[in-house]
């Protein structure tokens, strides 16, 4: 039996790895000139990177096909747990998964294997610098073949999900009460305790609400809320965007922030989440929250939007939380 070296330094091997780069010339994405973190550098390594990735979801450079989707599922994983590193983890393997299986299919799909097919789906399609970058960084086969269930990753979700859907909630009270009285001759900071206040209301007031169901304790919330100050306004802005069926929050709840799917409206989202920043958390006192969130957008357009509709119950809860004000411009 031949010997590895022998083969990796035979003539022959040499001449398959000219093929190989003449196709990916060929067929593959435009090469890529432009320096770039590695993935794994970005997602996992040390403190996670969130502006950066986020810099890099908004540019226009392509570099090579899955990259921005595998570093979309960690940005993901970052908006739901932020210290959960496990997570970021199994969502971008779960993106890697997803690419290399869209390119073994669309090179099988038009017939049985062939070493040609082979070769396109893994080395044009997939793409070397993605097995070189993604699959071997992350661990390679047995990191994939080793990787937690669906059913693991809902329970992490599970965890996360009422406290966010709670925090967004709570920023829609603020958003309503700000357009409603935050005006001259006003003097109206919004606060987190305030859109509590609004929270304490609909439960007490209106028990067929189902608080419990929808929403978390105020301790949850501010624990959500202090813990995550960076994550608020793109989670809060990413309730008031339609993504089909879904909210693009809905989406991201579902650990699902497939790039192919949100590339067109991640300015949109951006832009919306620093109207939130501008728009209510520098009403606030605490500045904390607008710094954080503003040194992670970044600079660009502030994009407006108007809050959510809410609910005759909600409208009610918000009136009597601030019946103060109102009685201000009335």
């Amino acid at each position: 039996m031949a010997e590895l070296q022998d083969i990796l330094k035979s003539e022959e091997m040499r001449d398959v790895i000219r093929a190989i780069e003449a196709l990916k010339l060929k067929f593959g994405a435009p090469a890529d000139s432009s320096e770039r973190p590695w993935p794994v550098a970005l997602s996992l390594v040390g403190r996670y990177k969130a502006d950066e990735v986020l810099r890099i979801l908004l540019d226009e450079n392509e570099y090579y096909p899955g990259y921005k989707q595998v570093i979309a599922a960690a940005f993901c994983g970052w908006l739901l747990a932020p210290r959960a590193a496990l997570l970021r983890k199994i969502l971008m393997i779960e993106a890697a998964l997803d690419h290399m299986e869209r390119a073994e299919f669309k090179a099988s799909s038009a017939g049985e294997f062939t070493l040609e097919r082979d070769v396109a789906a893994r080395y044009v399609l997939t793409g070397s610098e993605f097995l070189t970058e993604v699959y071997d960084c992350l661990g390679g086969y047995q990191a994939f073949f080793d990787k937690p269930s669906l059913n693991e990753l809902s329970d992490i979700i599970d965890l996360v999900e009422k406290p966010i859907r709670t925090a967004a909630r709570a920023l829609a009270y603020l958003h309503h009460a700000i357009d409603d009285f935050g005006k001259e001759g006003v003097r109206f900071h919004p606060s987190l305790s305030k859109a509590v206040t609004v929270l304490a209301e609909l439960k007490d007031s209106h028990p067929s609400f189902g608080y419990t169901q929808h929403y978390v304790s105020r301790s949850r919330l501010h624990e959500r809320w202090s813990q995550n100050k960076p994550t608020l306004a793109l989670l809060y802005a990413a309730s008031s965007i339609s993504l089909g069926k879904h909210t693009l929050l809905e989406r991201i709840l579902m650990g699902e922030l497939e790039y192919e799917r949100v590339e067109k409206i991640i300015p949109k989202w951006v832009g919306r989440a620093r109207y939130v920043s501008e728009h209510i958390f520098r009403r606030m006192d605490d500045r904390d929250l607008e710094s954080k969130t503003s040194r992670l957008l970044g600079e660009g357009e502030a994009i407006k939007f108007p809050p959510p509709k809410l609910s005759p119950e909600e409208r009610v809860s918000l009136e009597r939380a601030f019946e103060h004000y109102f009685n201000k411009i009335k």
